[in-house]
Protein backbone atom coordinates (compact mmCIF):
# COMPACT_ATOMS: atom_id res chain seq x y z
CA UNK A 1 0.00 0.00 0.00
CA UNK A 2 1.30 3.37 -0.59
CA UNK A 3 -0.33 7.23 -0.87
CA UNK A 4 -1.27 6.76 -4.16
CA UNK A 5 -5.06 8.56 -2.74
CA UNK A 6 -2.87 11.55 -2.45
CA UNK A 7 -2.61 13.52 0.66
CA UNK A 8 -4.68 12.86 3.41
CA UNK A 9 -7.47 14.96 4.00
CA UNK A 10 -11.38 14.98 3.69
CA UNK A 11 -11.72 13.97 0.00
CA UNK A 12 -9.20 11.47 0.45
CA UNK A 13 -9.77 9.58 3.69
CA UNK A 14 -12.86 7.22 3.13
CA UNK A 15 -10.73 5.56 -0.03
CA UNK A 16 -7.45 5.29 2.33
CA UNK A 17 -10.05 3.75 4.97
CA UNK A 18 -11.88 1.60 2.51
CA UNK A 19 -8.74 0.13 1.35
CA UNK A 20 -7.65 -0.29 4.93
CA UNK A 21 -10.92 -2.00 5.17
CA UNK A 22 -9.90 -4.38 2.40
CA UNK A 23 -7.34 -5.40 3.51
CA UNK A 24 -8.33 -5.89 7.80
CA UNK A 25 -11.07 -7.21 8.98
CA UNK A 26 -11.25 -5.58 11.73
CA UNK A 27 -10.86 -2.08 9.92
CA UNK A 28 -14.07 -3.48 7.95
CA UNK A 29 -15.58 -4.30 11.01
CA UNK A 30 -15.47 -0.89 12.10
CA UNK A 31 -16.74 0.21 9.05
CA UNK A 32 -19.40 -2.04 9.07
CA UNK A 33 -20.49 -1.33 13.07
CA UNK A 34 -19.32 2.51 13.13
CA UNK A 35 -19.87 3.67 9.54
CA UNK A 36 -17.02 6.37 8.64
CA UNK A 37 -15.94 8.61 10.62
CA UNK A 38 -16.14 13.05 9.85
CA UNK A 39 -12.84 14.08 8.72
CA UNK A 40 -11.84 16.02 11.80
CA UNK A 41 -8.30 18.43 12.00
CA UNK A 42 -7.01 21.21 13.42
CA UNK A 43 -5.24 24.41 12.57
CA UNK A 44 -1.56 24.49 11.71
CA UNK A 45 -0.70 26.76 14.07
CA UNK A 46 0.87 27.23 17.83
CA UNK A 47 -2.58 27.30 19.40
CA UNK A 48 -2.99 23.66 18.20
CA UNK A 49 0.19 23.36 20.30
CA UNK A 50 -1.25 25.19 23.22
CA UNK A 51 -4.51 23.16 23.48
CA UNK A 52 -2.53 19.70 23.29
CA UNK A 53 -0.69 21.19 26.39
CA UNK A 54 -3.24 21.75 28.19
CA UNK A 55 -5.47 18.72 27.06
CA UNK A 56 -2.63 16.14 28.72
CA UNK A 57 -4.21 14.31 31.47
CA UNK A 58 -7.59 15.98 31.78
CA UNK A 59 -10.55 16.09 29.64
CA UNK A 60 -11.39 17.55 26.43
CA UNK A 61 -14.20 19.56 27.89
CA UNK A 62 -11.97 21.21 30.44
CA UNK A 63 -9.20 22.38 28.45
CA UNK A 64 -10.93 23.73 26.01
CA UNK A 65 -12.85 25.89 28.79
CA UNK A 66 -9.56 26.68 30.26
CA UNK A 67 -8.07 27.76 26.78
CA UNK A 68 -10.59 29.73 26.24
CA UNK A 69 -10.81 31.61 29.58
CA UNK A 70 -6.79 32.09 28.90
CA UNK A 71 -6.43 33.23 25.94
CA UNK A 72 -9.45 35.68 26.34
CA UNK A 73 -7.37 37.14 30.23
CA UNK A 74 -3.96 37.13 27.50
CA UNK A 75 -5.82 38.68 24.34
CA UNK A 76 -4.99 35.41 22.34
CA UNK A 77 -2.79 32.48 22.72
CA UNK A 78 -0.30 33.74 20.18
CA UNK A 79 3.20 32.86 20.95
CA UNK A 80 4.15 36.83 21.80
CA UNK A 81 0.88 37.05 24.13
CA UNK A 82 1.77 33.95 26.28
CA UNK A 83 5.22 34.93 26.37
CA UNK A 84 4.52 38.35 27.56
CA UNK A 85 2.09 37.16 30.02
CA UNK A 86 4.63 34.61 31.49
CA UNK A 87 4.07 31.48 33.93
CA UNK A 88 2.97 33.21 36.75
CA UNK A 89 0.18 34.75 34.99
CA UNK A 90 -0.72 31.54 32.83
CA UNK A 91 -0.89 29.83 36.30
CA UNK A 92 -2.99 32.84 38.25
CA UNK A 93 -5.74 31.93 35.39
CA UNK A 94 -5.77 28.39 36.31
CA UNK A 95 -3.14 26.30 34.70
CA UNK A 96 -0.86 24.31 36.36
CA UNK A 97 2.58 25.30 37.56
CA UNK A 98 4.27 22.34 35.31
CA UNK A 99 1.88 23.23 32.14
CA UNK A 100 2.03 26.93 32.54
CA UNK A 101 6.47 26.54 32.03
CA UNK A 102 5.08 24.36 29.27
CA UNK A 103 3.51 26.78 27.27
CA UNK A 104 6.15 29.55 28.28
CA UNK A 105 8.63 27.69 27.11
CA UNK A 106 7.29 26.85 23.93
CA UNK A 107 6.11 31.09 23.54
CA UNK A 108 9.80 31.26 23.87
CA UNK A 109 11.35 29.25 21.82
CA UNK A 110 9.02 30.42 19.10
CA UNK A 111 9.73 34.30 19.79
CA UNK A 112 12.66 33.48 19.98
CA UNK A 113 13.12 31.20 16.48
CA UNK A 114 14.53 28.32 18.05
CA UNK A 115 11.32 26.39 17.02
CA UNK A 116 9.18 27.56 13.53
CA UNK A 117 5.79 26.21 13.48
CA UNK A 118 5.27 26.88 9.90
CA UNK A 119 9.02 24.88 9.40
CA UNK A 120 7.66 21.93 10.78
CA UNK A 121 5.34 21.18 7.72
CA UNK A 122 8.44 20.44 5.84
CA UNK A 123 10.07 17.99 7.96
CA UNK A 124 9.74 14.44 7.84
CA UNK A 125 7.37 13.04 10.75
CA UNK A 126 10.65 11.44 12.67
CA UNK A 127 12.34 14.99 12.19
CA UNK A 128 9.03 17.03 12.98
CA UNK A 129 8.78 15.00 16.16
CA UNK A 130 12.36 15.26 17.20
CA UNK A 131 12.12 18.96 16.73
CA UNK A 132 8.79 19.39 19.19
CA UNK A 133 10.35 16.93 21.68
CA UNK A 134 12.67 18.73 22.87
CA UNK A 135 10.00 21.05 23.88
CA UNK A 136 9.12 20.75 28.04
CA UNK A 137 6.31 19.04 28.15
CA UNK A 138 5.82 17.62 24.46
CA UNK A 139 6.43 14.36 24.40
CA UNK A 140 6.00 11.55 21.68
CA UNK A 141 2.30 11.36 22.35
CA UNK A 142 1.77 15.35 22.00
CA UNK A 143 4.07 15.32 18.90
CA UNK A 144 2.22 12.63 17.34
CA UNK A 145 -1.24 14.49 18.20
CA UNK A 146 0.06 17.43 16.76
CA UNK A 147 1.18 15.75 13.77
CA UNK A 148 -2.30 13.58 13.24
CA UNK A 149 -4.24 16.28 13.61
CA UNK A 150 -2.71 19.73 12.22
CA UNK A 151 -0.50 17.98 9.70
CA UNK A 152 -2.75 15.42 8.68
CA UNK A 153 0.33 13.02 8.26
CA UNK A 154 -0.86 9.85 7.00
CA UNK A 155 1.97 6.99 8.79
CA UNK A 156 2.08 8.37 12.40
CA UNK A 157 0.94 6.86 15.54
CA UNK A 158 0.18 8.16 18.88
CA UNK A 159 2.16 6.06 21.08
CA UNK A 160 0.77 5.65 24.81
CA UNK A 161 -2.83 7.35 24.34
CA UNK A 162 -5.28 5.39 26.26
CA UNK A 163 -8.45 5.19 23.63
CA UNK A 164 -6.28 3.92 21.19
CA UNK A 165 -5.11 1.38 23.60
CA UNK A 166 -8.28 0.42 24.66
CA UNK A 167 -9.67 0.30 20.89
CA UNK A 168 -7.22 -2.18 20.26
CA UNK A 169 -8.16 -4.32 23.00
CA UNK A 170 -11.51 -4.02 22.02
CA UNK A 171 -10.74 -5.42 18.51
CA UNK A 172 -8.16 -8.12 19.32
CA UNK A 173 -10.04 -9.59 22.49
CA UNK A 174 -7.95 -12.66 23.79
CA UNK A 175 -4.77 -11.64 22.69
CA UNK A 176 -1.44 -9.49 23.24
CA UNK A 177 -1.73 -6.05 21.97
CA UNK A 178 1.18 -4.77 23.76
CA UNK A 179 3.26 -3.83 20.31
CA UNK A 180 0.20 -2.94 18.32
CA UNK A 181 -1.15 -0.47 20.76
CA UNK A 182 3.15 0.72 21.05
CA UNK A 183 3.61 1.18 17.27
CA UNK A 184 0.73 0.37 15.28
CA UNK A 185 2.89 -0.92 12.86
CA UNK A 186 0.35 -4.07 11.22
CA UNK A 187 -1.77 -0.82 9.49
CA UNK A 188 1.85 0.96 7.68
CA UNK A 189 1.96 2.94 5.98
CA UNK A 190 -1.05 4.30 6.73
CA UNK A 191 -1.23 4.55 10.63
CA UNK A 192 -2.89 7.75 11.17
CA UNK A 193 -5.75 6.27 9.27
CA UNK A 194 -6.19 3.51 11.40
CA UNK A 195 -5.88 5.49 14.43
CA UNK A 196 -8.65 7.43 12.91
CA UNK A 197 -10.92 4.45 12.55
CA UNK A 198 -9.69 2.81 15.74
CA UNK A 199 -10.83 6.20 17.92
CA UNK A 200 -13.82 6.41 16.28
CA UNK A 201 -14.29 2.63 17.07
CA UNK A 202 -13.75 3.67 20.83
CA UNK A 203 -15.93 6.61 21.16
CA UNK A 204 -19.03 4.48 19.35
CA UNK A 205 -19.04 2.41 22.00
CA UNK A 206 -18.03 4.67 24.81
CA UNK A 207 -21.22 4.46 26.43
CA UNK A 208 -21.06 -0.02 26.80
CA UNK A 209 -17.58 -0.06 27.97
CA UNK A 210 -16.86 -0.13 31.75
CA UNK A 211 -14.99 2.32 33.58
CA UNK A 212 -11.81 0.98 34.02
CA UNK A 213 -10.95 0.38 37.50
Amino acid sequence: MNSRYGDLNARSFPAYARELAAQFSEIDGILASCGLPKFWSRQANIETLFRIILEQQVSLAAARTLFKRVSHSVGGMTAHRVYQAGPDTLRSLGISRQKSRYCYELARAVVERRLSIAGLSRMSDKDAIEKLCVQPGIGPWSASIYLISALKRIDVWAPGDLALQRGIEDLFPAKDTKALVKDGARWRPWRAVAARLVWHHYLSNMTTRKTPP
